[in-house]
């Protein structure tokens, strides 16, 4: 289980994965502890041009700098180059109200990313941390994809020591004589995943010896089966897509559930949400919206999102600073943009015998029945009616944007042109055909936007 037996693995590893070219150069992740410099070694020792970077998190004061110090010198003496980054975790975790692990992890990978300049980043996870891994989101409550343990291969990042034991880690480093610092938070049982390593797995081993490579089997085989039902979701999402943003509830509601719950959340990560607070949860949340059988429904999200029906629809943003539509007076001519140029208004005379082309949104109106006064652009109000057709009644504003499926958020928004008198038209919906033209003094009314 010595030197034959850990660079045998790494590399059918990296040929199984496709993680290197022969002689293709790799930045490694270098803490200073043994799976790390195991990993800078084995890369070396296996032909590959190597680099490292080490980034002292300023976590364990004097440890910590041990440690840097530590990189410096066995790169040095291995003639490996190196990057060396100082941050304070602590303080940015402060700063940010974030856990310090979670803000530790993801400067870790911004700065290795910045490091590498597009190049492989390899990090030395073991079969331990897959089994670990898995083991932690399975306490903590997790779907296929959290069981699944830690990818060999994520985009530019590679774990050449994923099928390597912690044991023939330290074998190796022992039969090469290289030595290496310990981090001393390992031994701290208030971390769950060190209660794992030192109470959980011991006990599995007792039960299985190889439990490493039954784990690592369990998570091919969800990675596989997740990258299936990750096409399907993408298929799904894609029959479900607007050209407005929004999407259309039937295609996902009828996927198989399997489907649909990936689909959701490919939806919210394409709407621009962070995933990282996602969860189960707000799944469900999204499942519930889409059955229900009110057509305006609507939830929360994190990050200040909401996802909303509108009707046979489902829209998910982030809600903008809320526009401020005031009663606004109208003179012609007009053309121009009102509540924060959401809206763009163009009223004009028309000449006696110019052409009128009818068109979405434009209405040709009696000068006749204006009273110019009052003439203005506003949202609706209680009370509101307008009479489409010379045949029907006159009906409530609210009743017509039922009628036409205008979703709620939206009602409040839509320009009214109208004058003491009443509404003389409302954009999205009409125009009152007692405004009809009866002579030849005419104004065409055009409003676009929201």
């Amino acid at each position: 289980m010595g030197i034959k037996s850990m660079l045998g693995t790494t590399k059918q590893t990296i040929a199984d994965y496709c993680m290197l070219e022969p002689g293709e150069p790799v930045l490694v992740a270098l803490s200073g502890g043994a799976d790390s410099v195991a990993l800078l070694r084995a890369l070396l020792a296996l032909g590959y041009p190597v680099q490292a970077f080490h980034l002292n998190h300023c976590l364990r004061g004097a440890e910590s700098d041990r440690d840097e110090a530590f990189c410096r010198a066995l790169c040095g003496k291995l003639g490996v180059p190196l990057t060396v980054e100082r941050i304070d975790v602590g303080a940015q975790a402060r700063a940010a109200g974030e856990g310090v692990e979670a803000m530790a992890r993801r400067i870790r990978y911004e700065r290795l990313a910045a490091a590498a300049q597009g190049g492989k980043i390899a990090t030395a996870h073991t079969a331990d941390d897959n089994l670990e891994t898995m083991l932690f989101h399975l306490v903590r409550g997790t779907g296929p994809r959290g069981l699944a343990g830690i990818p060999p291969v994520r985009g530019n990042i590679i774990r050449p020591l994923i099928g390597v034991e912690r044991a023939q880690v330290e074998a190796y480093l022992a039969e090469i004589g290289q030595d290496y610092v310990t981090d001393s938070t390992n031994a701290d049982e208030v971390y769950t995943r060190n209660r794992i390593r030192h109470e959980v797995v011991p006990v599995l081993r007792r039960i299985n010896p190889a439990v490493c490579g039954a784990a690592a089997r369990l998570g091919g085989l969800l990675r596989q089966d997740e990258a299936y039902l990750g096409e399907q979701a993408e298929a799904c999402l894609t029959r479900a897509a607007r050209p407005d943003g929004a999407w259309e509830t039937a295609p996902l509601r009828e996927a198989h559930p399997a489907v649909w719950s990936r689909a959701l959340r490919l939806l919210a990560e394409r709407s621009g949400m962070p995933m990282r607070d996602f969860t189960a949860q707000h799944v469900e949340a999204l499942e519930r919206i889409l059955e229900s059988e009110e057509p305006s429904a609507a939830c929360s999200l994190p990050h200040g999102f909401c996802a909303r029906r509108e009707y046979g629809a489902v829209r998910l943003e982030k809600p903008e600073t809320p526009v401020e539509r005031p009663e606004i007076p109208l003179l012609l001519p007009f053309d121009g943009t009102v509540w924060q140029g959401t809206v763009r208004l163009s009223l004009r005379r028309l000449e006696k015998n110019e052409v009128f082309y009818k068109s979405f949104n434009t209405f040709c109106v009696d000068c006749g029945t204006i009273d110019f006064a009052s003439l203005c652009v506003r949202t609706r109000r209680e009370g509101d009616r307008l009479r489409l057709t010379e045949s029907g009644g006159s009906r409530t504003l609210k009743k017509l944007m039922i009628d036409r499926k205008t979703p709620r958020i939206r009602r409040d928004g839509l320009a009214v042109i109208a004058d003491k008198n009443g509404v003389i038209a409302v954009q999205d919906i009409g125009m009152d055909c007692s405004r009809l033209p009866k002579g030849d003094a005419r104004m065409q009314i055009k409003i676009e936007g929201y």
